[in-house]
């Protein structure tokens, strides 16, 4: 039995490591200013924290073209593979259930499986890593599907940011959230719930002090670390996704960490600054 992982670009797996497990990344579009570019394909993560703070509003993001789903998933199909396909969560995005209507026009529904990731970013990103480990040695999807799940339901999103201002303009948490964060001028810890819906985890008043949060979080809840690979991601901030590795590794013992770059459809929620980490609990 072979299987094809198809991901959307929320997912921000690194295009060389998806090449090299074999994963399809689906761009997603984002409007700057009235123009609309494919992530990854003709908008990049470096030019777009670069001219972030000269937009003249806030960009804009959609789901997936419903005909780039509906060929991609196609493709696999013909070339004789079940497709499982993994998308950003439907508590933020209406991509998973625009992937459900798609699976239902393909000429094998049967062999088509979709995936709410429940979650965004790298964590999504690890899932589809995850899934297509599985995947390799499973004989049917019945066998793969509940490990998969399980993986799903363990993984932990929490993330810092550098201002709210983004999240509560786009909708994705409240704006009284963000309005007490603005008047006590702190940094906003958040995460996702098990629903896949952002919400605030806690606050505190430096960034040094969000990055200790986050390990302290982490070692509280993770489970045998030594058999995770860890992922952190960033938003035009290496230095401090350096950091948090290393603060990691000097309280817990892990199989790997992995640093990604927060892509442009979730940073344009998010903003520069953006540190987010995901493990197992």
């Amino acid at each position: 039995m072979s299987f094809k992982v198809i991901v959307d670009s929320a997912s921000d797996i690194p295009r060389a490591l998806a090449s090299s497990a074999g994963i399809i990344i689906v761009p997603m579009p984002v409007t700057i200013d009235d123009k609309t570019y494919l992530e990854g394909i003709d908008l990049q993560t470096k030019d777009f924290y670069a001219q972030f703070a000269a937009f003249k509003e806030l960009p804009k993001t959609s789901q997936p073209n419903p005909n780039s789903l509906l060929e991609h998933y196609e493709k696999s199909l013909s070339e004789g593979h079940e497709v499982v396909a993994i998308h950003l969560s439907s508590g933020i995005s209406a991509t998973a259930s625009t992937a459900q209507m798609i699976r239902e026009m393909t000429s094998a529904p049967e062999r088509v499986h979709i995936i709410d990731s429940l979650g965004a970013s790298f964590g999504h990103g690890l899932l589809a890593l995850f899934a297509q480990d599985t995947l390799k040695t499973a004989s049917s999807w019945a066998e793969a599907e509940e490990t998969i799940l399980e993986y799903r339901k363990k993984m932990r999103y929490i993330f810092t940011l550098d201002t709210l201002e983004y999240l509560v303009k786009g909708g994705r948490v409240s704006r009284s959230a963000g309005f007490i964060g603005g008047l006590l001028d702190v940094k906003p810890v958040l995460h996702f719930t098990p629903e896949g819906t952002i919400e605030p985890f806690t606050r505190v008043r430096t960034r040094r002090a969000a990055i200790r949060k986050l390990v302290d979080v982490m070692e509280q809840e993770i489970v045998h670390p030594e058999q995770q690979v860890i992922g952190i991601s960033h938003a035009a901030c290496y230095e401090d996704a350096q950091l948090l590795a290393h603060e990691i590794r000097q309280r817990v013992q892990t199989k790997d960490i992995l640093i990604s770059e927060v892509g442009c459809v979730v940073g344009s929620h998010t903003g520069p600054g953006t540190l987010a980490l995901f493990y197992q609990r």
